[in-house]
């Protein structure tokens, strides 16, 4: 085709068609537009357009509704609740009137109940009411109506104590001083009754004990049973960056109510002395450990046998010894120390698992988030200087662990909102200052200490308690003022027990309004159980009873944690290889599902009594072995792991740690760490325990680090070489790297050697990482 030269100017049609889609047509014939000036009436144009412009809005209204997510999805994650995307109640109050034109169409049609399933529920109603008739009389229903099998009888029966009540006879009832039903739950010299709480939720006690803040947890969090209370576990929402973000930045609260606690009057000093000797293992405490101005936070001992760790508060001049320690060795302790408190002359034990409860708080945070809900009163100026200075800190490092404030508080819902503390003092302090002055200042006061610790105190606590009713009334009265209402003090004890964490210690029915009024707080988050053992892992710092294996609990747990593994595994498809396959395939002496402990005893042992933990590494194993009529001779590297798992099963007693805490004290101890202990023949070796030493883990370059992982000497991870385990490891979000808390035997060629290089396997893996440790 011949070129086209006739001159014209060739345009792009695909420029063109761009060009013609850029430009936005308008309209120039209208009365508003005058075309020779080229002036638009603005005025005369929206007159003239109105209807079309209300058209457009409405349907830009009316698609966006129509397009929009609903109400339960527009919630920040932390509000989002599963059961709000049809239950209208779980949605926050301001916009439970949109959710419901929402659900209109979708909400199900409830038909009434009928015949005996109405009269039931008529009858719980009515069995409420004379319930809280009973509580409105400052009374308690008597425990044979707890006792009652079914809610007809426990309604006669308590008819009959409210017309017994109404008539005033009072004999056989405790009077209580207030109206919600707060008590003091104490034994003396004896275990406590468990709590009975509400009669509507009575029969779900029986076993398990609800904490104090039970009903609000239960909403928000995953519980667990557990030392025979329910606690709370978990949040439902996915929380693990943001829990360690806030224990970071912020701060995190936990109700450990669950942590029991007992409290011994010895007015003899020499028994009083004698029994923080054995207590605490110690032969001298510190003057101010002793006059209450600090707490001891760490080992508690009975004699020299270590227990657990847990906290003691000391009152040299009330003559009293506060224990608070983990729920399940606390049975066994208070039966050890009935028995020695029964030998002392006018001495009394108290268990105050149900009268005493607690809330701990970790972060930077933690004081400026308490100073929010604490409203004193008749407070010494020096002291609430230093409260206001302290508030202000942002780094609780700065103030030493054990530091302890008491303080009588007036109850904290009476201010509808946390609020900031009004108090300025004359001169703001520096840092430095107000840690000195600290130091130099005693912040506790014995006749607040003696209100908490007595049960007089805790009942003279509770009186005129205020009901949601009354609270309710008070926020009604636009000009109502917090002195308006009669209320008691309340008396806590606030003490630091970690670098990062502090304990409120406060009577067991005043937990859940300071809970309440603490969590409304925007710098707090509530935690479980769970995230106290990650915060624990991610400080490099040992859970107990987890990371514990020469204790009964930490043996217990982890014999339960291999169980549920191996359960765990059970129900796996036929397809899919478990972690204890996976294993056999590369050792058959360990266990996969667990750290087995009795089995690396028995490897050590074999080892060294033959020699051959010298030789090198043997990858071709012999196909015959050399017995010596029924036991096998050793030889080989193999030969042991044949001989361990021969021993596998041959334990003297199950419940009994085969591994102890090095000793230096210990003779066997220290020619096990010098290499140049013996054993006669083998059968001494399952009567023999393992010395071990407890270090913290973390991975040199990549690499994983999982629980029950296996430590070894040697990068080929050949079975003989090794040296421990691994009892938590997992992501640290700290360090940005996997760490974990382990132990390993206690030997001079691998604690003091230079050069001595470490190496992980998890179990069911054949790759080995190389790891950096440290001794705890």
């Amino acid at each position: 085709m011949a070129p086209n030269n006739s001159g014209k100017k060739q345009f792009n049609k695909q420029k063109t068609r761009l060009y013609k889609s850029r430009t936005i047509k308008s309209q120039d014939i209208d009365p508003a537009y005058d075309s020779k000036q080229k002036i638009l009436d603005v005025s005369q144009f929206v007159n003239s357009r109105a209807y079309e412009i209300k058209s457009f809005e409405q349907s830009q209204l009316n698609s966006k509704n129509a397009l929009a997510s609903r109400v339960f999805q527009n919630l920040p994650r932390i509000l989002r609740r599963r059961a709000a995307s049809h239950n209208v109640k779980r949605i926050p109050k301001r916009l439970r009137s949109r959710a419901r034109k929402e659900m209109s169409s979708n909400l199900p049609v409830k038909k009434m109940p009928r015949g005996r399933r109405l009269y039931k529920l008529l009858l719980k109603a009515r069995l409420l009411k004379v319930a809280s008739k009973i509580k409105m009389m400052k009374f308690d229903p008597s425990d044979t109506v707890f006792a009652k099998s079914n809610v007809r009888s426990q309604f006669i029966q308590l008819r009959k104590e409210f017309k017994k009540l109404e008539g005033g006879d009072e004999q056989g009832y405790t009077k209580l001083n207030n109206s919600v039903g707060s008590r003091d739950n104490v034994g003396v010299n004896e275990l406590a009754s468990r709590p009975k709480g509400n009669i509507k939720y009575s029969k779900r006690q029986k076993e398990f004990v609800w904490t104090p803040t039970h009903i609000w947890h239960v909403k928000r969090f995953h519980m667990i049973k557990k030392y025979g209370y329910q606690m709370p576990y978990s949040p439902t929402q996915k929380c693990f960056k943001l829990m360690n973000r806030w224990n970071r930045s912020k701060s995190v609260c936990f109700d450990t109510s669950y942590f029991p606690s007992l409290v011994m009057e010895i007015p003899e000093t020499s028994d009083f002395e004698n029994m923080l000797k054995k207590l605490t293992n110690k032969k001298v405490l510190s003057k101010k450990v002793l006059t209450g101005q600090k707490s001891y936070n760490g080992w508690v001992n009975w004699g020299v046998k270590q227990i657990a760790p847990g906290f003691i508060y000391v009152n040299e001049d009330l003559k009293t010894i506060l224990v608070r320690i983990y729920p399940s060795v606390y049975l066994s302790l208070f039966n050890q120390l009935k028995e020695a408190v029964a030998k002392l002359d006018k001495a009394t034990i108290y268990d105050c698992r149900y009268a005493l409860g607690s809330i701990e708080l970790s972060g930077p945070l933690s004081i400026k988030s308490l100073s929010k809900i604490f409203h004193f009163k008749n407070l010494s100026s020096e002291l609430k200087d230093i409260w206001y200075n302290l508030s202000k800190i942002k780094d609780s490092d700065l103030v030493p662990v054990g530091t302890t404030f008491t303080f009588n508080l007036q109850d904290p819902r009476i201010w509808q909102r946390p609020t900031k503390n009004p108090y300025k003092p004359k001169q703001e302090q520096d840092v430095y200052d107000t840690i000195i002055a600290l130091n130099s200042i005693s912040h506790v006061d014995n006749s607040i200490v003696s209100k908490l610790l007595t049960s007089e105190g805790r009942y003279a606590s509770y009186e005129n308690q205020l009901s949601i009713k009354q609270l309710g009334k008070h926020y009604s009265v636009m000009e109502s003022k917090p002195s308006d209402i009669s209320h008691s003090q309340i008396p806590i004890i606030l003490t630091k027990i970690d670098s990062q964490k502090w304990l409120m210690i406060l009577p067991w029915y005043w937990v859940t309004p300071f809970w309440i009024q603490l969590t409304k707080i925007t710098d707090i988050k509530p935690g479980g159980t769970k995230q106290l053992y990650q915060f624990q892992f991610e400080n490099n710092k040992p859970t107990f009873p987890h990371d514990y294996p020469w204790l009964v609990d930490g043996w217990t747990h982890n014999d339960l944690i291999g169980e549920a593994n191996n359960i765990k595994a059970g129900k796996l498809p036929k397809s899919q290889v478990s972690v204890q396959q996976a294993e056999r395939k590369i050792t058959k002496a360990f266990d996969g599902n667990k750290c087995e402990w009795n089995s690396l005893r028995n490897m050590i042992h074999l080892a060294h009594c033959s020699g051959v933990e010298n030789l090198p590494n043997q990858k071709n194993r012999p196909n015959f072995a050399n017995f010596d009529g029924m036991n096998r001779i050793i030889v080989t590297r193999h030969d042991v792991e044949e001989m361990t798992f021969q021993y596998r099963d041959e334990i003297v007693d199950k419940a009994d740690p085969v591994v102890e805490l090095f000793d230096k004290r210990n003779d066997f101890h220290n020619e096990f760490y010098n290499r140049t202990y013996s054993l006669s023949d083998n059968s001494p070796i399952v009567r023999t325990k393992l010395p071990i030493v407890q270090i913290s883990l973390a991975i040199a370059k990549d690499g994983v680090i999982e629980d029950n992982a296996r430590i070894y000497v040697s990068e080929d991870a050949d079975n003989i070489d090794c040296i421990g385990f691994v009892t938590t490891g997992s992501m640290n979000l700290n360090v940005g790297k996997y760490t974990g808390i382990g132990c390993i035997i206690a030997q001079k060629r691998i604690l003091e050697e230079p050069n001595v290089k470490l190496y992980v396997r998890n179990p069911g893996k054949s790759k080995t990482y190389q790891v950096e440790y440290r001794v705890i």
